[in-house]
């Protein structure tokens, strides 16, 4: 299982990665929230995507227009590419809701080293 911090680490690196602005301009006009939930270690984090940014905040938004519900184990290895995602949600270990075509822009994060 891995931990709060490792989860938090791997978001943050994804958020960090809209320093570059090639990454960037893809997210332009981009303005949805994003929620992660970690039912094995009890954790919810929401990522928030504005223009061409994004923020992690810890908690739960009922609203958020997309949604991620995986293990923390499961999460950590799709972020550090140990893990493949589209195998990981073909399993059911991953499980999304939401716009699919706002899902699908987040798969540039896969390919971050």
């Amino acid at each position: 299982m891995a931990t709060i911090e490792e989860v938090k680490e791997a978001l943050n690196k994804w958020a960090k990665a809209l320093d570059d602005p090639e990454i960037a301009e893809e997210f332009e006009g981009f303005n949805k929230t994003m929620q992660f939930v970690f039912a094995d270690i009890d954790f919810k984090l929401k990522m928030i995507f504005k223009n061409k940014t994004a923020k992690i905040e810890e908690g739960f938004d009922e609203n958020a227009e997309m949604g991620l519900e995986t293990t923390s184990d499961i999460f950590v290895g799709i972020a550090t590419g140990e893990i493949d995602p589209m195998e990981a949600f073909m399993e059911g270990e991953l499980k999304t809701k939401g716009d699919m075509n706002a899902l699908q822009r987040l798969e540039i994060f896969m390919d971050i080293d």
